[in-house]
């Protein structure tokens, strides 16, 4: 008689959901990393006032030099070093800009100031009627003709008050967000695809400054920076909104979780003895 023995090994399944918030800035006393270890560093004339990270407007670059009298707060690189597809830039602000326009609300860059050839670069106003805003890039895809920039717009933010920008992208599509909502001012595009953008690229990264142009500094404070290294959702975008600027991490991080993740642990072949008799 033949006895068949199957021998199985169980496998262990863990469920982890991970916040998708990687780095935050929130101004309370300085400029540290809330969420990672990316803490930023006062440069120039920026301070910490009134929980938020103040500059005066003052020149931008000099001479198109990176690190000579540009005010801003600067983040480590190792805040956007593991970024290589999707991701989510929020930024909570109030501003003036008067002229000239394209103040520098944040600027993630690859430090070339002469090709200007890989950047992000979000501004309040941009220049030209209707004076809208906008984040502008360059590096992914098919570039833009020299001297012009992929762009994605919304309303003018040099108005009264305490605002919410945010920036998604998917791996293949930027998308720009006012106040918890997707743009849409005076028929320009609120999204654009670019398919191969690489965050992870861009080292140097100012807020309030920073631009690889001679931009000059944003007139104004920042409340809060957030960096997801996810796109959020349009419905998460507004639920960041609605918890406001002082939101404490684990609120926004109950909002936007990573997907629940399954992990197999101690999984092991299935094994059949056959034993004669």
């Amino acid at each position: 008689m033949k006895r068949i023995l199957m021998m199985l090994m169980m496998a262990a399944l863990t469920l982890t959901v991970n916040a998708d918030l990687v780095h935050r800035y929130d101004f309370t006393t300085d400029a540290s990393d809330s969420v990672g270890t990316a803490n930023g560093t006062l440069v120039g004339s920026a301070i910490i006032s009134g929980g938020a990270a103040v500059t005066d407007g003052g020149n931008g670059t000099v001479n198109g030099q990176w690190s000579l009298g540009n005010a801003r707060v600067e983040l480590d690189p190792t805040a956007v070093s593991g970024i290589t597809g999707a991701f989510t830039i929020e930024t909570w602000f109030s501003c003036t800009t008067g002229w000239p326009k394209f103040d520098s609300l944040f600027a993630f860059s690859d430090g070339d100031e002469v090709t200007q050839a890989s950047y992000m670069l979000g501004t309040p106003v941009r220049g030209g009627d209707p004076w809208p805003s906008g984040v502008g890039f360059r590096g992914a895809g098919s570039p833009p003709p020299p001297g012009w920039d992929y762009v994605i717009h919304g309303q003018y933010m040099d108005t009264p008050g305490l605002h919410q920008l945010a920036v998604t992208y998917d791996g293949t599509t930027f998308s720009l967000y006012e106040d918890g909502v997707l743009c849409n001012f005076a028929g320009l595009p609120a999204t654009v695809d670019a398919p191969g953008f690489n965050l992870s690229l861009l080292t140097y990264i100012g807020i309030n400054g920073g631009s690889p142009y001679g931009d000059p500094v944003l007139t104004g404070s920042t409340f809060d920076f957030r960096i997801y290294d996810h796109s959020l959702s349009a419905a998460q975008v507004a639920g960041v909104y609605g918890l406001g600027s002082d939101a404490v991490n684990a609120d926004i991080m109950a909002v936007v979780p990573e997907p629940a993740t399954l992990v197999l642990l101690g999984l092991g072949a299935v094994a059949m003895l056959r034993k004669r008799s």
